[in-house]
């Protein structure tokens, strides 16, 4: 079925589903990867992705959304997904904010009583989530025929949640983090687009600022570095940066960044090079990259609010070969070193900002010194327009989520390239990499000036 055919029949996308699901499962058994369940002790992902079963995966989404969709009607998809999707949301955040994972063991199961007094919530709230989670697969009932008196037991997303503290990080930081920015879009829009040929590119003309510019709930910060940074009282202050952290420790996990990293150059060939990773958190990816090369001495840069967990997470085989330093890259490099790392962080701005932060480099900048660019690839469908929607959808999702934060936007492979031609001539891009599948891209830009 070509993915311009706008009129498929319901047996035509059910054998489509029955086909690829019948592909999946054999590539898995071909790959030796035990496949999900919707049982609690369901592996949390799947273990190993080769190209074909990635976009295999991929096009079975896609057929089965377009299923749902046909099977529901046109008005009744969009009259449930309306209704749905905003308390599908709550649910889930309520869940993860107050840690209902834990409060359910593993192994066995929890009454909605033992629960409340875990979570510290009234047991009617709880009740109350509980019956809406367990339609979306986040907990059942261990005994279904009679759901008011039954004992709660995990479902495989739950009990990931339980599992992985990275994928709680996640959960909150799509959800806590920028869901009042996604939700005010509109007002956004209308306040300082409506009529306008082009979109504003001012950092304080953004559906963030709306959301955070006072208030009880959600505060009055000029932006969402400022929010992680300073939300909170007392020992919970800045708890959403250290959430980040742990949620950007996980992503290298799901995006495979260490990997890219470790083959982003030669390192060997590197020899003791000093290397500088701006922004580089809490040093996950140091960590693994001095590990692999003995030789390396690695500096790591952020802000403040990353020093105690990066001193708190160093090895002691590392102490002396990585180290962490204060810096905010929008200020003048102050490191002279070989090699400069900026990983995910250029996606996060505008264009003039992301500009600003490759040309404060310059003052440090000896001539032949390198700058590896390791990004998000926002923009797949540019590259390869065959590629299934639900690969754009992830790329998508995250485009409108820069914009309501940051009035910035996911580039394609040529808009990257023009950040970097644009900061300045001097930067030569010398090697590019980019894989539409892993959502990254890769350049080795060398300083020429003087």
């Amino acid at each position: 079925m070509a993915s311009s055919n706008l009129r498929p029949t319901l047996s035509e996308l059910g054998a489509k589903v029955k086909e690829l699901s019948e592909t999946l499962e054999r590539l898995l058994k071909e790959s030796e990867v035990e496949a999900p369940t919707l049982a609690s002790d369901s592996p949390v992902n799947i273990s190993k992705f080769t190209p074909e079963i990635f976009t295999t995966k991929q096009k079975l989404q896609d057929a089965m959304n377009d299923l749902s969709i046909i099977s529901q009607g046109p008005s009744e998809s969009v009259f449930n997904y309306a209704h749905n999707a905003v308390p599908d949301m709550a649910a889930l955040n309520i869940l993860n904010r107050f840690n209902f994972w834990e409060a359910v063991p593993l192994d066995g199961s929890a009454s909605v009583q033992s629960i409340a007094q875990q979570v510290n919530l009234p047991e009617e709230a709880v009740q109350r989530v509980i019956e809406h989670a367990t339609t979306i697969r986040y907990f059942a009932y261990a005994d279904p025929a009679h759901p008011s008196t039954s004992p709660i037991q995990h479902t495989s997303r739950s009990a990931a949640l339980a599992r992985l503290p990275g994928l709680r990080a996640l959960v909150s930081g799509c959800i806590e983090n920028v869901g009042p920015s996604m939700l005010v879009m509109p007002e956004a829009l209308e306040k300082f687009s409506l009529g306008k040929k082009d979109l504003p590119t001012d950092v304080s003309e953004t559906a963030f600022k709306l959301a955070h510019s006072g208030g009880e709930v959600f505060g009055d910060y000029k932006n969402s570095w400022e929010l992680l940074e300073n939300d909170g009282v007392g020992e919970k202050k800045g708890w959403r940066q250290r959430t980040f952290i742990e949620w950007m420790a996980y992503l290298k996990d799901i995006f495979g960044t260490v990997d890219l990293l470790l083959g982003a150059t030669d390192w060997e060939k590197e020899g003791s090079a000093h290397v500088v990773d701006i922004g580089g958190s809490g040093g996950h990816d140091a960590f693994a990259l001095a590990s692999a090369h003995p030789s390396l001495t690695i500096t790591v840069q952020d802000l403040h609010e990353c020093g105690p967990i990066f001193t708190s997470q160093v090895p002691a085989t590392l102490a002396s070969r990585v180290t962490f330093r204060e810096h905010n890259f929008f200020n003048p490099q102050p490191v002279s070193a070989d090699i400069y790392l900026l990983k995910m962080i250029l996606h996060d701005w505008p264009d003039a900002q992301a500009i600003k932060i490759v040309q404060q480099l310059r003052p440090a900048l000896r001539p032949g010194a390198k700058i590896l660019f390791m990004d998000y690839m926002g923009k797949q469908g540019e590259i390869d327009p065959g590629l299934p929607r639900s690969i754009t959808q992830f790329g998508t999702s995250t485009d409108l989520r820069m914009m309501a934060l940051f009035n910035a936007r996911e580039r394609s492979l040529e808009a990257w390239k023009g950040i970097v031609e644009r900061a300045d001539e001097r930067f030569e891009i010398v090697r590019v990499d980019a894989n539409p599948l892993t959502y990254m891209v890769v350049m080795e830009v060398v300083w020429r000036g003087e």
